[in-house]
């Protein structure tokens, strides 16, 4: 390299290093043009290429450095970052991998690929790459904390603790390390230490949104929902755009009671992550215009979609009976999963309803469902009330009644993709003592996993299940029983939409619809809650379930 040349590039790196890109890229092109093998010329010059968004150009830029020097990673790391920012990940990756294979010390490259697994929640093979990393140079901070946050994610939380404790022994002013610590912390539901890693990692890193909003969820974990809410609205005043931030302040506001303001939040569900590919199949509905009580409704058609799981449908359905009622001339139609077709259909207020997957038809407007009670401005008191669900009286579902028992149905476990799943069942085992009672006869409303039954006599508890075939039959075997007696799942919305007398056994920490009154909810005047005392005590739930069991055989 000549000393002019070398200057001219001492220039130029002067220039991009204060950000005067013009300069420096007009320099780098003269560079190139006098030495085209000039290779940091090259790499800074496709640097800002990849900067101004002319990927292209940069792409080519670096393919020609690579040709020169086939065994820089460097080239092969850069021109993979460029190939995951345009979306072209397998590329990226194989250069990646290509860096390694020119350089197995090359730690950016791991941590690269350890990234895009991380991304592609393929969170066992990130912590396998991190790892590699770390076996190559165990001196760098940064990938204890990446590979701290893949154990977390893959479920290995003792390891990645142990990873970020050592990150934080390593450097204890890394922000990133106590926020992933406590986010591990809250999983395993260490509530107190995750508020001490949380508000430590907000110490180090003030003006984060996310280690507030860390706060925010730590809090609503500890049941301070005053705090919670105060701690997510400084994220969002941070970052306006921060999805999940917007999202635990609805749910906040919710149980809160605070619903005017939490619905209004709650419009940032569609924005997650989570809705993408909902959305995408939904397609053309979303295309069509949004639907507003200011639009005009008379010859008007609107296609309210679901979204969410048979129990949000049940409970948000009472709003589309409300618009029916103040727009008597919209025709509405619904959209929903199978079961719930011959159920919906019975309803006046629908006056189509269509399978998930069938063509829609015609229509001129569209909304989820569940966004009508934002549009409806829905406070506490303005919940429409239950029952808005109805059955013919000419259908019925024809059980065997024995004489002088009261008929309980019942049910114990979610479905397995439901939110906090974990929470939301309990064993059998619980109902023994109501099986075993004499004056009771009890009928099995578990759907898709009642193979516990097996294990007792048929006396003991009748299994429905094969005459379950949607949520219609299972309304009308709700309307032959005298009580529905089930944790956190469908069959509560079912029966609280029916009015039937319902018990819903809670977690301590339930979700946001049954509120924080221990036993009444205003969506359901004839549901009565039990909780836990603590967190995972289904005993003590079943004591006072045992002592209401007595009350009502008094009556």
């Amino acid at each position: 390299m000549s000393i002019e040349v070398s200057e001219h590039f001492q220039v130029a790196l002067e220039a991009h290093k204060k950000g005067d890109l013009v300069v420096a890229k007009a320099i780098y092109s003269e560079i190139l043009n006098e030495d085209h093998t000039h290779l940091h010329a090259l790499a800074n010059l496709a640097l800002i290429y990849s900067k101004e968004h002319r990927f292209t150009q940069a792409i080519d830029l670096l393919k020609r450095g690579i040709a020169i020097a086939k065994t820089n990673p460097i080239l092969y790391n850069q021109l993979g970052i460029i190939y995951e920012r345009i979306g072209k990940i397998d590329s990226a990756l194989e250069v990646y991998k290509q860096a390694i294979r020119v350089d197995p010390d090359f730690i950016q490259a791991y941590n690269n690929i350890g990234a895009v697994m991380y991304r592609q929640k393929r969170y066992r093979e990130a912590v396998e790459i991190f790892a590699l990393s770390l076996k190559q140079d165990p001196s760098v901070v940064s990938t204890y904390v990446n590979i701290g946050a893949a154990c977390h994610r893959a479920g290995r939380y003792a390891e990645g603790i142990g990873y970020l404790k050592r990150a934080i022994e390593m450097n204890p002013n890394n922000s990133g390390a106590y926020g992933n610590l406590g986010n591990i912390y809250n999983k395993t539901k260490a509530y107190d230490l995750a508020l001490q890693a949380h508000l430590k990692a907000l110490e180090l890193d003030p003006h984060s949104a996310s280690n507030h909003a860390n706060i925010g969820i730590t809090y609503k974990n500890l049941a301070q929902y005053e705090q919670a809410k105060e701690a997510l609205q400084k994220a969002i005043a941070i970052d306006p755009n921060f999805i999940n931030a917007h999202f635990d302040l609805a749910t906040t506001y919710l149980i809160l009671g605070e619903y005017e303001a939490g619905f209004r939040e709650y419009e940032w569900r569609l924005k997650k992550e989570e809705m993408r590919p909902i959305l995408h199949n939904l397609g053309d509905i979303v295309s069509k215009p949004r639907f507003s009580l200011d639009l005009p409704t008379e010859g008007k058609t609107l296609l309210l979609w679901s979204e969410q799981g048979y129990g949000d449908m049940i409970q948000f359905a009472r709003f589309a009976k409300e618009l029916k009622s103040r727009f008597p001339k919209l025709t509405i139609k619904v959209e929903v999963r199978e079961a719930l077709r011959e159920l919906f259909a019975d309803q006046n207020y629908f006056d189509a309803v269509i399978v998930r997957g069938e063509d829609v038809g015609s229509f001129d407007y569209q909304l989820p469902l569940m966004s009508l009670a934002h549009l409806f401005g829905t406070s506490v008191e303005m919940i429409p009330t239950a029952p808005y669900l109805t059955l013919r009286k000419r259908d019925k579902f024809f059980i065997k009644k024995p004489k002088k028992k009261l008929k309980i149905g019942v049910a114990w476990r979610a479905s397995v993709t439901s939110e906090s799943y974990e929470g939301r069942v309990f064993d059998l085992k619980y109902f023994e003592p109501l099986m075993c009672d004499k004056s009771l006869r009890l009928y099995s409303f578990q759907v898709g996993d009642s193979g516990e039954i097996k294990a007792y006599k048929q006396k003991d508890i009748i299994d429905l299940e094969p005459r379950l075939s949607d949520f219609k039959q299972s309304a009308l075997a709700m309307r032959e029983m005298d009580l529905i007696i089930t944790s956190d799942t469908s069959v509560a919305h079912l029966a609280g939409a029916l009015r039937k007398r319902c018990f819903v056994m809670l977690q301590r920490d339930a979700e946001w619809r049954w509120g924080l009154d221990e036993e009444q909810t205003p969506w359901y005047p004839n549901t009565k809650m039990i909780r836990q005392r603590e967190q995972g005590d289904w005993e003590s739930a079943f004591e006072k379930l045992m002592r209401e069991i007595e009350e009502l055989k008094k009556r």
